[in-house]
């Protein structure tokens, strides 16, 4: 599953008691933004990706095996 996928379904399920607007709202963005990584359509940058992490309670750790994945490393 991709990292942005991953964060959708997880902050999906996280927000069980709030509404969007409230999600939104705890963490500093636009209830339009939030409607888009919660659709899955944007991967936000990273504050607003660990505040979301944070807000959720969130296994970070779940999301940084998936970054690595993805990162190559070159040598000079």
């Amino acid at each position: 599953m991709s990292l942005k996928k991953r964060l959708s379904h997880d902050i999906f399920h996280a927000r069980t008691e709030l509404t969007q607007q409230q999600a939104a709202d705890a963490v500093f963005i636009s209830l339009r933004e939030y409607q888009k990584i919660e659709k899955g359509d944007i991967l936000p940058g990273t504050e607003i990706f660990l505040r979301l992490v944070y807000f959720f309670d969130l296994d970070i750790k779940d999301y940084l095996e998936e970054a690595n994945a993805h990162v190559s490393i070159r040598s000079f």
